[in-house]
């Protein structure tokens, strides 16, 4: 006969620790979309900072490890930190910017809140945020005086918000359906530094005269194929009638066909690549490279360029028709 053993209860009867687990990942889950759910309220303008702030710890080191804070995000996976950035609340910025983790954090575009405000052209916020690592430095240009009909800019910037979506959500989806083509996408790879650092050649720009005006010189030999910069101005939407004597405009790619175009405009703002002058004969080539989501114009010389020499790329057939003139070679 089969002898019957009465085990034990054991000692233990609380859940497994799986279930613990399991049990406060759903509690954290739920947690984290009632904020996200605050979030959208906030940035959909039906929610005040001030009735954000009735909700979170009034001292500012606990505040930072709130859920609200550290975990959520919003329908466009924007942190409190991004949407602090896009309203230009700088009491908000200053306190959440002393939190590295959070300022690395990235949106569903994948841009930290520093990149957001430098794009967006946002100067107060971004004085808050540059504590990271150094971007756009661009080092190595001696400019002539004279020039002051223009501001300095390292990196392109948005006109605004609803025009960077909309150039992040259009590069996105033609990257999806392969309408990138591989050299852009590898060139972006391969120039990264140069296109996060402004990592460029040392350069000249110098009066040459009234005729022509200033120009680009290399103060240094350049090999073939090298980084020599990024055209920057600020991107806007592609309109006929803004285009009359817009010297200083190019396409800004996005790769999707059928869409609102856009244009990069370094009429009032942009660095020393809006006075490369047209050539015929160019010694650099002007690409459109697909960069951490985002198009990108970069200067790539097509030979090697000796110490001393002017910088110069062929502008195009649709330039000289939007200008309404015959190609003149300056140089």
């Amino acid at each position: 006969m089969e002898q019957a053993f009465i085990l034990p209860l054991p000692r233990y009867s609380g859940p497994h620790l799986a279930e613990t687990k399991e049990h406060d990942e759903m509690k954290l889950t739920g947690q984290v979309a009632i904020w996200q759910s605050v979030l959208d309220k906030l940035s959909d303008g039906k929610m005040t900072w001030s009735e954000l702030e009735a909700l979170l710890p009034l001292d500012h080191e606990e505040m930072l490890l709130h859920p609200l804070v550290r975990l959520a995000c919003d329908k466009k996976g924007q942190t409190l930190l991004h949407l602090a950035v896009l309203q230009e609340r700088l009491d908000w910025v200053k306190i959440l910017a002393s939190d590295l983790p959070l300022r690395q954090r990235r949106n569903h575009f994948g841009l930290m809140a520093l990149e957001l405000a430098q794009f967006l052209h946002k100067q107060a916020c971004v004085a808050y945020l540059s504590a990271l690592d150094p971007c756009f430095s661009q080092s190595n240009i001696s400019m002539e005086a004279g020039r002051e009909d223009f501001f300095y800019i390292p990196h392109p910037i948005f006109e605004g918000e609803k025009i960077l979506d909309e150039v992040l959500e259009q590069a996105r989806k033609a990257k999806e359906q392969d309408l990138i083509p591989p050299e852009k996408i590898w060139m972006g790879i391969y120039f990264d530094m140069e296109i996060q650092t402004g990592l460029n050649p040392r350069l000249s720009v110098r009066h040459i005269n009234e005729e022509i005006g200033f120009g680009v010189f290399a103060e240094q030999k350049i090999p073939s194929c090298a980084f020599v910069g990024e055209y920057t101005g600020v991107v806007k939407e592609r309109r006929k009638r803004l285009l009359k004597d817009k010297i200083y405009c190019v396409r800004y790619a996005s790769w999707q066909a059928g869409r609102r175009q856009f244009i990069l405009d370094a009429e009032h703002y942009g660095n020393h690549t809006r006075f490369i002058n047209h050539s015929a004969e160019p010694n650099l080539a002007l690409h459109s490279v697909y960069w951490r989501g985002l198009p990108r114009m970069v200067f790539i010389s097509l030979k090697e360029i000796p110490e001393g020499a002017q910088l110069t790329f062929d502008y195009g057939r649709s330039f000289w028709k939007e200008m309404n003139r015959e190609p003149q070679c300056l140089v």
